[in-house]
């Protein structure tokens, strides 16, 4: 794989990771209102620990190996900081925590994965050993 396309590659990742983080975050969000303005409709599937679960590890699977490589390419430790924050932010709120504040911090553990997928991509797009696509400038 060339240099283009493993930043292309890397680009995908990190733009999924994003998405995932923000719906696991939405879904954070959403499933108490959900629950209790519908609670014998479809949107009950929100509240589903199940599908949390699924949200929780598809992100920091994503963030794990996106950050990673970012770190491979650009030898930046803070990224590790931001997935460790992110990572026991996350645990807190799904083993630690009691309602109300462990939706709080599995969002805000979300939203963290999220700046890390960012901070991934800008270190990339301002990277000069990094070979630029026009993917870069969206």
């Amino acid at each position: 794989m060339s240099g283009v396309e493993a930043l292309r590659t890397a680009s995908r990742v990190d733009r999924l990771g994003i998405w995932v983080s923000l719906i696991c975050a939405i879904q954070c969000m959403a499933a108490p209102l959900m629950v209790t303005l519908l609670p014998l409709s479809w949107p009950g599937v929100f509240a589903d620990d199940a599908l949390e679960t699924l949200f929780v590890i598809a992100s920091v699977g994503i963030a794990t190996g996106g950050l990673c490589w970012g770190f491979r390419l650009h030898r930046r430790q803070y990224v590790f900081l931001v997935l460790g924050t992110a990572v026991a932010m996350i645990g807190a709120g799904r083993l630690l925590a009691h309602k109300p504040f462990d939706a709080g911090l599995v969002m805000t553990g979300a939203m963290v994965l999220t700046a890390g997928h960012l901070l991934n991509r800008h270190l990339c797009r301002t990277c000069a050993h990094c070979p630029h696509t026009e993917e870069d400038e969206e």
